[in-house]
């Protein structure tokens, strides 16, 4: 082995080396810039929400009871509110990152619209558009396996995919999931296929 192809050994190692240490340095810089306050605001807004999702869905599966479950939720609404206060002060798109967000820009227009009273209203919609699931229809139908809202058009729950109604074997009526009996003839209903 000549001096030449050792040279050209160790300047590809070295290469190798830069190459796959530069994505690991260039992270740790990223780290370090200072992050404003406007972004902080934001990322404290994030958890928040992702709090009260978890909350309330640990509260409607029955993990946390209705005498622990009120007065957490109280509490992420009111820091809530105070994250929304603070970032109203901060005011301006340049200063908040989401603020052209179509979402964001509606939050803003009902909050000139309402009173300060109203800040709550505002948390519980951005917990409800966070948590991403549909409202309750009239009828109140809700899937019969993992509970989740439902509207009356749909057909399969949305959480766990489960056939939310059938048809009467006897007259062909369409069914909600809650029925045992068919509304049109009265034959009994056998929903457990559906339901399981």
């Amino acid at each position: 082995m000549d001096l030449g192809s050792l040279f050209l050994g160790i300047a590809l190692l070295l290469g190798v080396v830069f190459l796959v240490a530069r994505p690991l340095i260039d992270k740790q810089t990223l780290k370090e810039k200072d992050i404003s306050a406007a972004d902080h605001l934001v990322a404290q807004r994030e958890a928040l929400l992702a709090a009260l999702r978890d909350l309330d869905f640990d509260h409607t599966t029955g993990k946390i009871t209705a005498e622990d479950y009120a007065p957490q939720r109280a509490q992420l609404v009111a820091e809530g509110v105070a994250v929304l206060k603070e970032l109203e002060a901060l005011g301006g798109s340049a200063q908040n990152p989401t603020a052209d967000d179509p979402v964001e820009r509606a939050i803003r227009a009902r909050r000139k619209a309402a009173s300060a009273g109203d800040l709550d209203d505002l948390v519980e919609a951005a917990v409800a558009a966070r948590r991403g699931a549909p409202a309750a229809s009239a009828e109140g139908v809700s899937c019969p396996r993992c509970g989740a809202a439902t509207r009356a058009a749909d057909k399969f729950c949305p959480r766990c995919g489960v056939t939310l109604s059938t048809t009467c074997p006897e007259c062909g009526r369409v069914a909600l999931p809650a029925d045992r009996f068919c509304a049109g003839c009265g034959a009994k209903l056998s929903l457990s296929e559906a339901v399981a």
